[in-house]
């Protein structure tokens, strides 16, 4: 789940969310995640493979994305997540990529980081911070700041 990005390695997000959706066995019939979202057509089984990615159970991952496990069975049962529940699975597989590229392609250093509790973010996780999309951003921006050496 890597694309090649001239001499490093760098994941990419869309590729990465795209790959969760093929694992499935859905057919897919869109051209870009937006439309995947948007259109409704995100597979409930990328939440498994989110879990796969993170190392982490599903209840766990459930719990992240504020998916009641009666509610994941009925997606399971229809067969896809509202666009709702796919874009925050969107969102912790862009986190993912972002810390990922932080620790230059160590998936094990990645997740232990995402799953450290952090001062930044009030001895939350990064994964727990990122509960909404503002929450997300500012995971984001420390590891930009991180990234540029700059004191956080």
């Amino acid at each position: 789940m890597v694309v090649k990005n001239e001499d490093t390695l760098s994941p990419n997000a869309d590729l990465i969310f795209y790959e969760l959706m093929s694992s499935t066995g859905a057919e897919l019939k869109v051209s870009s995640t937006a439309e995947a979202i948007e259109s409704g057509q995100v597979p409930a089984g990328v939440v498994s493979g989110l879990a796969g990615c993170l190392k982490t159970d599903c209840k766990n991952t459930l719990k992240l994305l504020k998916i009641s496990r009666s509610t994941f069975y009925r997606r399971k049962r229809s067969g896809v997540l509202s666009s709702d529940e796919a874009d925050r699975v969107y969102r912790y597989v862009r986190l993912y990529t972002f810390a990922h590229t932080l620790f230059h392609g160590d998936a094990d250093s990645a997740r232990e980081w995402l799953n450290r509790p952090a001062y930044a973010f009030r001895s939350k996780t990064p994964l727990q911070h990122a509960a909404t999309e503002s929450g997300a951003h500012e995971v984001e921006t420390l590891i930009g700041r991180i990234q540029h050496g700059i004191p956080s």
